[in-house]
């Protein structure tokens, strides 16, 4: 704590938490689905997912599975069209700009799903809160990485992952209090869908207030407005020693890297160890989706009720609920950690986690299936929750980190974009096979997903370097980057011309 506490100001808290608002909508939007899932007579007969039947209740419609495969992915496959305006956004109207069209477009899309009132119509809102969704998590991770201090960059970043855990627990939250309290079919699932604009409110209502990145500004040549940014946000004077020094370490290196200019197409798909990078970022955030946790967190209460035998009327939402609160608590811990253990350790053994709680999840649903004991199927609850510890401390908390640092800032913005990208083709894969897997491989659809938990442990072995406490403007050392001694003189030039301004400052 101590090391936090000597770099964490309240101004650099305060941009860190309203960047990661976006994260918290992002979480909304995934956990409410799972309990939008179990309001049967309201949300799924309204959207044709159960019909009643005089003598049985409300049972599946024969296309449940299908709707849900436009329902559920509707709002990724619109992250993944919000990446690609990323791509135009981050380098050209800054960083800053970006999150207050993601804040606008987020609560258009929020408020498109509160009034709609067929799957068309619902489907479009969470398109377009899925466009604002990949903006906002392409850039809001970028933004806390360059404005943080290198000492506690990964610790920070974290926020950005609990923003996600804490949408998720909140959602679970208010959409079970509307599932039991509420019981008014149509009044039930619009009161649930309305809690999305409360994130969404908060988000436009306070984005105003950040400041652009001294890195972005200096980019621009706007070099005044950097130092000015970097002292209001580190809460000091620009002519304090601290604030000039990091300054000028950071001009010096950006104008080195920024003098070959932005990385082009070209150069990002034909110079060697970039094209590494963007294949183990590529790899990594299409992984990070198909280790299963879209299944977990959209699917859950299914799972309890069709393979364990727990009544999803009594337990499911609460157990979905319990799950995300177990989630976002563990995830703290993640913050203290990751400066210590490093971000590779939490991805490898992470995964092996991951993998080891999907077999695990597999064989007592077997269990409880052969056997009919629920005894088993509790059991099953526990390791799934587990596997939620696991994830929150490893994959949900590292990665973002990662990959916000592993590339200079002359490539960021593209190499974070198709991260992003592949991120949602994984998340969208997941999300709209996982129902239909379900229904024809049963319980062994979670053997698919340790198949590539285990796939992902490999690869992070092999691949992934520590990036724990290397400079932003360095990264290009850590997969050796030849041309990065070519630079040395011309850095070593610049770096004389900035020891003259260090003391004007």
């Amino acid at each position: 704590m101590g090391k936090l506490t000597n770099f964490l100001t309240g101004r650099l808290l305060f941009s860190v938490l309203i960047a990661s608002i976006g994260s918290v909508i992002y979480g909304w939007e995934t956990g409410m689905i799972n309990i939008l899932y179990s309001m049967r007579p309201s949300f799924g007969s309204q959207f044709g997912l159960y019909e009643f039947k005089p003598r049985a209740g409300f049972i599946e419609t024969d296309d449940k599975n299908l709707r849900e495969m436009i329902i559920t992915p509707s709002f990724i496959v619109g992250g993944l069209i919000g990446a690609f305006f990323v791509l135009y956004l981050i380098d050209s109207i800054g960083r800053v700009k970006s999150l207050y069209v993601a804040a606008i477009v987020y609560f258009a899309g929020a408020l498109i799903q509160v009034l709609s009132h067929e799957i068309v119509q619902l489907c479009i809102g969470r398109f377009i809160a899925g466009i604002a969704s990949a903006i906002s998590l392409c850039t809001g991770p970028l933004y806390i990485a360059e404005q943080s201090p290198k000492e506690i960059r990964g610790t920070l970043g974290i926020v950005n992952s609990l923003g996600l855990q804490s949408g998720m627990f909140f959602a679970s939250l208010w959409n079970t209090l509307c599932l039991k309290l509420i019981k008014n079919p149509t009044t039930q699932w619009k009161v649930a869908l309305a809690g999305l604009m409360v994130p969404s409110a908060l988000f436009l209502l306070t984005v105003w207030f950040l400041k652009e990145t001294p890195r972005y500004l200096l980019m621009k040549n706007k070099d005044d407005q950097a130092i000015k940014n970097l002292a209001y946000v580190r809460n000091k004077n620009t002519n304090d020693v601290s604030v000039a020094n990091e300054f000028n370490d950071m001009s010096t290196k950006l104008k080195v890297e920024l003098s070959e200019g932005i990385c082009t197409w070209k150069e990002l798909f034909s110079t060697k160890t970039i094209v590494y990078r963007i294949v183990i970022v590529a790899i990594l955030q299409l992984l990070h989706m198909l280790v299963g946790i879209n299944a977990i967190s959209y699917y859950s209460t299914q799972v309890y009720s069709k393979y364990l035998g727990i009544s999803l009327e009594k337990y499911g939402a609460w157990l979905a609920t319990l799950s995300t609160v177990i989630s976002f608590v563990f995830t703290f811990p993640a913050m203290r950690y990751i400066e210590r253990i490093g971000r590779r350790p939490l991805l490898k053994w992470g995964a092996f986690g991951l993998g080891l709680c999907m077999v695990a999840t597999y064989a007592l649903c077997h269990l409880c299936d052969a056997t009919h004991k629920k005894v088993f199927g509790w059991i099953c609850v526990i390791v799934i929750y587990i596997y939620g510890i696991v994830y929150g401390w490893s994959w949900s908390s590292t990665i973002f980190v990662f990959v916000a640092e592993l590339f200079p800032l002359r490539m960021r913005a593209k190499a974070n974009t198709i991260g992003g990208i592949f991120q949602y083709i994984g998340s969208i894969i997941v999300a709209a096979t996982t129902t239909t897997l379900m229904k024809y491989l049963s319980f062994y659809t979670f053997l698919i997903y340790a198949g590539f938990s285990f796939i992902a442990f490999i690869f992070t072995h092999l691949c992934v370097r520590e990036t724990r406490g290397i400079p932003l403007e360095d990264m290009d050392k850590l997969y050796g980057d030849n041309t990065v001694k070519n630079r040395e003189d011309f850095k070593r030039e610049v770096n004389n011309c900035f020891e003259e301004n260090a003391t004007k400052v």
